[in-house]
């Protein structure tokens, strides 16, 4: 594949290879406005833990930290990841899932790529995307990490889950045809340039790694966003907890393309979705991805900003519970149209 140096602007999906690679997304259209009336697995993959060799998992990581009624991962328990491991969490993670394949049109993945031999899921959170990769592609070895042991036990035989912490060296033999990460940005990965270097030599000649990352920066193409609205407070509130966590907090995609070109990759592209917040759009795809997002946020703000705003901003439990009152019911709300850019 040849080099590519068109500016790649600004946006929250990246792919890229090693002769190429998968980029970030903005979202510069308007969405169509629909009324919101009228629309209101099989053998046993076992676990493994550490530099991707092949120890058992240890009972010590299924201790899961609680705090304010949540669970969080205890495997390098220093590392404080602000957002829970338990079942309310991870229904969550499920359903926000199915927003972004709505958003994406049902795509998995972007990258150019018709039949992987080899896929690397980093940050596999509850393994549903690996799990779909390797049912489409029965042919290849799909392999997903993550610092919680949260995936199901029975899955493909051509699927494997391990513990494992993506900032440690990674120290494996196998080279993949797509490296693949989702949700990373912005809190998860203190060094893109680090992961870009590992992801980079972990590829085949001609492989790809996709960054499918969305934006906190909520945003409205009509203006329709209160000018006091709660879920701005709330958004830039829970960005600076993180960054005094030690993260960005947010998805800087054009900064992501020049990491990435730094290191090496190629053909580096940045695709624009839109992830409606509620089922405002009038596309039916976006309508349904909109519809994910607002049941999974109604349900799961909670666990996204309970760590965050207690430890990090020094909130109470009950200042951040009125907080989110008025959250929701801007969410809630069918004059608003807003969408979180990926």
């Amino acid at each position: 594949m040849s080099d590519s140096n068109e500016d790649p602007g600004s946006g929250q999906a990246l792919p890229g290879s090693r002769a190429a690679g998968t980029a970030a997304i903005t979202v510069p259209t308007a969405l169509p406005l629909e009324s919101v009336e009228q629309s209101l697995s099989d053998s046993d993959s076992g676990y493994e833990e550490g530099t991707l060799s092949t120890a058992s998992v240890t009972s010590s990581i299924y201790a899961f930290e609680q705090e304010n009624g949540r669970t969080y991962h205890s495997y390098k328990a220093d590392k404080k990841y602000v957002i829970p491991n338990d079942e309310a969490e991870r229904e969550r993670m499920d359903i926000h899932y199915h927003s972004l394949r709505y958003a994406m049109r049902d795509q998995l993945f972007c990258a150019p790529i018709e039949h992987p031999i080899s896929v690397f899921d980093v940050g596999t959170g509850t393994g549903i995307w690996a799990m779909d990769v390797a049912d489409a592609y029965p042919g290849a070895r799909v392999l997903g990490i993550d610092l919680s042991p949260i995936q199901p036990t029975w899955v493909a035989p051509n699927l494997e889950f391990q513990v494992f912490d993506l900032e440690e060296p990674w120290d494996m033999p196998e080279r993949f045809d797509l490296v693949h990460s989702r949700e990373m940005n912005g809190f998860s990965i203190k060094s893109w340039p680090k992961f870009f270097e590992q992801a980079f030599a972990s590829l085949r000649p001609g492989g790809w790694v996709e960054c499918q990352e969305f934006d906190l920066n909520i945003s409205s193409d009509d203006n329709t966003i209160p000018e006091n609205s709660a879920v701005i407070k709330w958004q830039n509130l829970w960005e600076q907890g993180v960054q005094q966590g030690g993260m960005t907090g947010r998805c800087y995609p054009a900064k992501m393309a020049e990491q990435m070109r730094g290191v090496g990759f190629i053909n580096i592209r940045i695709l624009p979705f839109k992830m409606p917040i509620g089922p405002w759009a009038k596309d039916p795809m976006l309508r349904q991805s909109g519809l994910c997002t607002l049941v999974g946020l109604l349900d799961g703000v909670f666990g996204l900003s309970v760590r965050v705003y207690t430890q990090l901003l020094g909130w109470s439990v009950e200042e951040l519970e009125a907080l989110l009152v008025q959250v929701r019911q801007e969410w809630k709300s069918k004059r608003i149209h807003s969408y979180f850019p990926m």
